[in-house]
């Protein structure tokens, strides 16, 4: 349990006291009732700051595992009441992260001094979602549920609202990495879309263009596959002679 709550103050300590409203008359933290996980003797300080921490990993609040409503001040909320079940989800997943670090990161850490240690912390897979996703886990869902257009959509507005934040990683190789998945499965028609926005975003971006070439080809989209090739020639002059070996096959086998 050291472990876990070294690992969320790091966090807590560095974010504005956004979870506790400022109500000096009482201390919420203050002598914690039904501590099941967390140790009982637990200051309020820590118990303050764990709290924060798993607030900003999560992107969540009290009322997410506590009972009480959103927006009424916290000294209405039953802290020690275990009726929200996410309250018992939460236990269960910090038994969890406690038992990874204590018992197989730890293993892995050369160095054991307090300075340099190895942690799981809950933001290092949630990265400030309650429900921890990839890019590509969503992209999944949405091509299952709502086809190609449902997908574009969905990137351009998780884009739009998490852009430079840690929460999705929309850097240049995410989405042709799993256009390439698509192809490989057949799905051209969703690779080509995701590779397009790509191209988009990325104007610069060789592997981009390349893989639009070779799923063009896929596709039997002829001028746009050697579109697509002269185009990452252009962006990277020392693969000509490997991409000019793809353009004469894209030749042969896809005639005018």
């Amino acid at each position: 349990m050291r472990t876990l709550l070294r690992g969320v103050l790091a966090v807590g300590l560095l974010v504005p006291a956004m979870v506790a409203s400022q109500e000096p008359q009482r201390d919420i933290y203050a002598d914690p009732q039904n501590l099941q996980v967390l140790p009982k003797e637990i200051s309020s300080r820590e118990l303050s700051e764990t709290m924060k921490g798993f607030a900003l990993g999560l992107g969540v609040r009290c009322e997410t595992c506590h009972m009480g409503v959103a927006g009424k001040p916290l000294t209405t909320f039953d802290f020690a009441s275990d009726a929200n079940p996410m309250k018992q989800k939460a236990r269960v997943m910090i038994k969890m992260l406690d038992d990874i670090n204590e018992n197989y990161v730890g293993s892995l850490d050369d160095d054991s001094s307090e300075d340099h240690h190895l942690e799981v912390r809950c933001v290092t897979c949630h990265r400030g979602q309650a429900h921890p996703e990839l890019i590509e886990d969503v992209m999944e869902e949405q091509l299952a549920h709502g086809g190609v257009d449902a997908a574009v959509s969905k990137y351009a507005e998780l884009r739009e609202r998490y852009y430079g934040s840690h929460t999705f990683d929309f850097s240049e190789m995410t989405l042709p990495m799993y256009a390439q998945g698509l192809a490989q499965q057949g799905n051209t028609e969703a690779a080509l879309a995701l590779l397009d926005i790509n191209a988009g975003h990325f104007p610069e971006s060789y592997y981009t263009r390349f893989l639009l070439g070779e799923v063009h080809a896929i596709a039997g989209n002829r001028e746009q596959s050697l579109a697509s090739f002269e185009k990452a020639i252009e962006l990277n002059p020392r693969a000509a002679g490997f991409l000019q070996q793809r353009i004469e096959t894209v030749k042969k086998k896809l005639p005018e």
